[in-house]
């Protein structure tokens, strides 16, 4: 057995706090960090997937103040972006300058192996009010980003569908896992409420679906953005949307790899002041249910 992490949406470099479905404690995320390392070295992952939003904040100097925290972790790990990290026409250049060390090829979009795993990873880019595709975020989005994220859109370009598409027929006996910020199923309604926070799956959700089902191989897709944890089962695939580090319940995955299977369990940090302090009392159904906390995803 050996075993990795995914920790996304720590909004690291933030000097501000927020609500979105409960308390979003940025400031806090420095004690965070050190209280993750803390734990961490308790279990040893081999690598920590982050699955974007890693900073919070559209400048050069979040964005590598943001790799200084992840670096102070311990662990090597795989960065993504999200919604908060590529914003700007620059974001990506910055996001390469800065996580370079960790990435396996200079490029936001790329795959690697690690024992018998394979991963891709993916680069959504935003989809503009006239249905056009952009790797920036229009002004008027980016402008409420912080507080609302009524009207964004996000979908994978073709080119990378066509990248995805030639990666998995190149390693069709490698069992894979995808990754990408945004995930591809919605919030459950098992798990909806009134006033939620919906921050919204793929525009072309189904386009990347199915390529995946093209390739048996694919066993899951990890993915953040939504600040909840839910695991949705589609036609073989397993869909693991974990919540974000500094709101409630301010948990990560943990993920033993066996041969034939992953045993994902869902771990709080040591220190539980920082769920109570994000907790905002009935709001405790970002947890998710028992199936969205655990789950054994077959590697056959």
């Amino acid at each position: 057995m050996w075993r990795f992490v995914q920790v996304t949406d720590p909004h690291l470099g933030s000097t501000t706090d927020g609500v979105w479905n409960n308390g979003f404690i940025c400031t806090m995320m420095p004690d965070v960090m050190r209280c993750l390392r803390r734990d961490l070295a308790g279990i040893k992952p081999e690598f920590i997937l982050a699955t974007g939003d890693i900073s919070s904040q559209q400048t050069r100097d979040a964005m590598f103040a943001s790799r200084d925290l992840m670096d102070s972790l311990g662990f090597p790990y795989y960065p993504m972006g999200g919604n908060h990290d590529f914003v700007l026409e620059d974001s990506r250049k910055w996001f390469l300058e800065a996580f370079h060390a960790q990435l396996p090829t200079a490029s936001t979009v790329y795959s690697f192996d690690h024992e018998n795993l394979h991963f891709a990873v993916l680069d959504p880019w935003w989809k503009w009010s006239d249905d056009t595709l952009s790797e920036i975020s229009e002004r008027a989005i980016a402008e409420k980003m912080q507080t609302d994220l009524k009207g964004a859109r996000w979908a994978v370009p073709p080119h990378q569908l066509e990248w995805l598409d030639e990666d998995l027929r190149a390693n069709p006996d490698k069992p894979t896992i995808v990754a990408t910020h945004y995930p591809a199923m919605p919030i459950p309604d098992r798990l909806r409420r009134p006033g939620i926070q919906d921050s919204g799956e793929l525009d072309n959700a189904d386009d990347l679906i199915h390529v995946m089902k093209a390739h048996p191989q694919v066993k899951a897709v990890f993915s953040g953005h939504m600040h909840m944890h839910y695991i949705t089962v589609d036609e073989g695939i397993t869909h693991v949307v974990t919540g974000a580090l500094p709101e409630y319940p301010t948990e990560y995955r943990d993920i033993e790899v066996y041969e034939d299977r992953i045993e994902l369990y869902t771990r709080g940090l040591s220190d539980t002041s920082f769920a109570s302090r994000s907790l905002i009392p009935g709001n405790e159904w970002t947890l998710g249910e028992p199936g969205d906390r655990r789950t054994t995803i077959s590697l056959l």
